[in-house]
């Protein structure tokens, strides 16, 4: 099912560009710091493409949604999935059992195409730890999804009016977007980034340049604008900075340098933009960059993960080892392969019913990753988690904020072999205990919800750990406070003390740019922690038992161990344990539940 468009070897060539741009950025920033904008340069060639070939296929009189939506998911699909599915089973053995929940959540994002969306609400795309986030990448096709879901329509319905009014409403569109990009880049970067209504006029720009005659948008006998594109692009390349009010008006860059070079390899002439853009080199990795951008991503996040002591230049080669081997593979045995099968007439049923069967298991498996790997209670602080309700042995409630969730696998996998009933009501960035002042609030708080839910179960046995440090220093009683009710209701509570917290050259990050243990806290942290650990410990009574895990955490010189015998981390982040970690202190955790 071919396109009506005919193909320029220069538009693969300007591809190479991009992909390569962009493959330099993620292999180290500060190699080309503006690399990331490469993103924005396919950006303008998919709205440019995207409306050469929906236009000349109208005029032709044949143009088809359904047969539009089929070619999307010939070119795009068969190689995500294999990437996706690559993706996860490589998480399943590098990643903490926390990294992994997360990247089985974007699992799910990615497959729905609303990854962006995901990112956005987690933080910005320069502010994300990166080697946890091996669909990072997939923002952009996210972004470029959306987009065909919507502009197809938009731009069939524009062809039946005037050309006049095709050319108003995109520009209208595009200005409006623009505008919009402008303000939310001062107010809220990371939505202003990620967004498709902040994006789009980047798309639709290239697809106002498609609607316009070749040679129309620049004279045949200039020789400037080609060469002022190619200016423009080595210059976002090179001056623009992450994070630094982007996109806004620097996206002008990238994208009014796109344009030019289309332009100027476009008219019909044999200039030399075009014979360079035209090479075979440049082309075949044009071709190959759909894949290259796929693949490269989790392969870099994986090695920086799984290597972070090595130094940078082998961790940089092993990289190249293994991202090209398989971008090449994914081309020739997945992307081509498919896209001719999928993209036959008499293949449409098929590709359709293959990516509704994705999205009906890529999506639920997504979530059953996450839930499976991170137990913690979100969105609303009266919904708990339940597990082994038909065990006998007896029943534990986990609650707490952060700090209990990163032992939810662990205490999990406990109650597993012990044949108890688990309930976990730990809410991450929640504050579990009473609170000084009732406030007036009408909702309940999540403490109330706890008490409520250990209320109700009347269990055996109730966990909590704490970030004792935000919890406890401005008012120590509420612990006890929260004792006094919770006792009554429960043979036994456990308390876990605050293990030490990483000082901030032990993240992963520092770590590979040549920070070496031995880690140590940092003394004011550690006089603070040490300080509430004591008021945890004071409550040791009758039916309270506190584990003190100060002793695990760090060696006889106070230095704070980061990898286990098998080298995996301890910690999931400065502050929290991974499940290695917690696994540390499963066994004094039994001892505790079994005592009597």
């Amino acid at each position: 099912m071919a396109s009506s468009f005919p193909y320029r070897p220069s538009i693969d060539g300007l591809r190479a560009i991009a992909i390569l741009d962009v493959f330099i950025f993620h292999l180290h920033p500060s190699w080309l710091p503006g690399g990331f904008v490469g993103v924005d340069v396919f950006f303008v060639l998919s709205g440019y493409l995207i409306t050469s070939v929906i236009t000349a296929e109208h005029h032709a009189g044949n143009f088809s949604l359904r047969k539009f939506y089929q070619r999307r998911i010939a070119r795009l699909f068969p190689a995500f999935l294999a990437m996706a599915i690559a993706t996860m089973v490589a998480a399943l053995f590098i990643y903490s059992a926390q990294d992994l929940a997360s990247t089985g959540e974007s699992l799910a994002a990615a497959v729905a195409s609303v990854i962006n969306l995901r990112l956005m609400l987690q933080g910005g795309y320069f502010e994300l730890s990166p080697d946890a986030e091996p669909f990072l990448h997939c923002w952009s096709l996210s972004v470029e999804e959306q987009f065909y879901l919507v502009y197809p329509i938009l731009l069939v319905l524009l062809h039946r009016k005037s050309r006049k009014t095709l050319m108003i409403g995109l520009a209208g569109l595009s200005l409006a977007s623009f505008a919009l990009c402008l303000v939310l880049t001062q107010l809220r970067a990371p939505w202003a980034f990620y967004l498709l209504p902040t994006r789009a006029w980047e798309l639709l720009a290239g697809g106002l340049f498609a609607l316009k005659k070749p040679g129309s948008w620049m004279p045949r006998t200039s020789k400037w604008a080609p060469l002022a594109g190619i200016a423009l692009l080595i210059a976002s390349f090179a001056l623009i900075r992450e994070a630094r009010g982007f996109p806004g008006y620097q996206a002008l860059l990238p994208v009014i340098g796109t344009l030019a070079v289309i332009a100027g390899s476009g008219t019909g002439q044999d200039n030399w933009l075009q014979r360079v853009l035209a090479s075979p080199l440049l082309v075949s990795i044009g071709k190959l960059s759909y894949s290259l951008y796929l693949w490269h991503w989790p392969v870099f996040s994986f090695v920086d993960y799984k290597l972070l002591f090595l130094d940078e230049w082998p961790r940089a080669l092993i990289k190249i080892a293994i991202t090209l081997p398989a971008a090449i593979a994914s081309y020739r045995l997945i992307e081509c392969p498919a896209r001719a099968a999928l993209n036959r007439p008499s293949a449409r049923v098929p590709a359709f019913s293959a990516l509704a069967a994705s999205l009906l298991i890529g999506i639920p498996l997504g979530i059953s990753i996450r839930d499976t790997n991170y137990l913690n209670v979100s969105g609303s602080a009266d919904i708990k988690l339940t597990f082994n309700e038909k065990q006998t042995a007896g029943s534990i409630i986990l609650l707490g904020d952060s700090h209990g969730s990163m032992y939810g696998h662990m205490v999990k996998q406990l109650t597993d072999e012990l044949g108890y009933r688990l309930t976990v009501a730990s809410v991450a960035s929640g504050d579990p205990l009473p609170l000084a002042s009732a406030g007036s609030s009408t909702r309940k708080s999540i403490w109330e919800h706890s008490l409520e839910i250990v209320r109700q179960e009347a269990p055996d046995v109730v966990i909590l750990a704490c970030q004792w440090t935000a919890k406890l220093d401005q008012d120590g009683s509420r612990l006890g406070a929260a004792l006094e009710q919770l006792r009554p209701l429960t043979r036994k509570i456990i308390l876990l003390t605050q293990p030490p917290r990483l000082p901030p050259n032990a993240t992963r990050e520092a770590i590979r740019q040549g920070a070496r243990p031995p880690f140590y806290e940092e003394e004011i942290q550690r006089t603070r922690r040490l300080h509430v650990n004591a008021e945890v410990l004071a409550m040791t009574s009758e039916n309270i038992t506190v584990i003190d895990v100060e002793n695990l955490f760090h060696d006889s010189q106070g230095a704070i161990p980061l990898v286990d015998a098998e080298g995996r981390l301890l910690y999931h982040d400065r502050g929290h344990l991974s499940d290695r970690g917690a696994q540390q202190v499963k066994a004094r955790l039994e001892d505790a539940i079994k005592a009597r």
